[in-house]
């Protein structure tokens, strides 16, 4: 039977291909992280997602006219704003309520003067049509997409079911 040499890690031929204790094998200095730039980023990351939806919003018409009947209504294009922001929050409308009470320097932001109740939420996010939204949601991630075709993702049911 042939011997095989045993080799151990203080070996001095494998120092060259092992890396340096401690250190593991990628060079620190070369990844130098800009952390200040990032915490600003996440400081405004919702003043910037807020921005960017808002002048999407504003640059497309408006979903819906106001009726001429009933209370006067909230600003459609301000409603559709909140709704994107409730969304990318992962919110559900009570909360996005209570949110715009806690911070009203957003809803402010977003183009209203008073804070609406959930349920006029809900019943504006039932009246957005779904086209309108698809188109908001194709603008918002285009910049974030590979190649030059926008990539929409369907979310349908599958046409044969078991029980039907």
């Amino acid at each position: 039977m042939p011997q095989i040499a045993k080799i151990t890690r203080h070996d001095p031929s494998l120092r060259s291909i092992m890396p340096k204790k401690g250190r593991g094998d990628r060079d620190w200095q070369r990844y130098a992280r800009d952390w200040k730039g990032y915490e600003r980023y996440r400081r405004d990351e919702l003043n910037l997602y807020l921005s960017k939806a808002k002048s999407i919003v504003e640059s497309n018409s408006a979903p819906w006219t106001p009726q001429k009947r009933g209370q006067p209504p909230y600003p459609p294009k301000a409603m559709v704003t909140l709704l994107l922001l409730k969304t990318w929050l992962g919110m559900d409308y009570r909360s996005v309520s209570a949110y715009l009470r806690a911070f009203p320097d957003q809803r402010n932001r977003i183009g209203l003067e008073k804070t609406p109740s959930h349920s006029t939420i809900r019943n504006h996010m039932l009246r957005l049509p779904e086209p309108y939204l698809r188109k908001l949601n194709a603008q918002l991630t285009k910049p974030y997409q590979k190649g030059d075709s926008p990539r929409i993702a369907q979310a349908t049911a599958p046409t044969a079911t078991r029980h039907g």
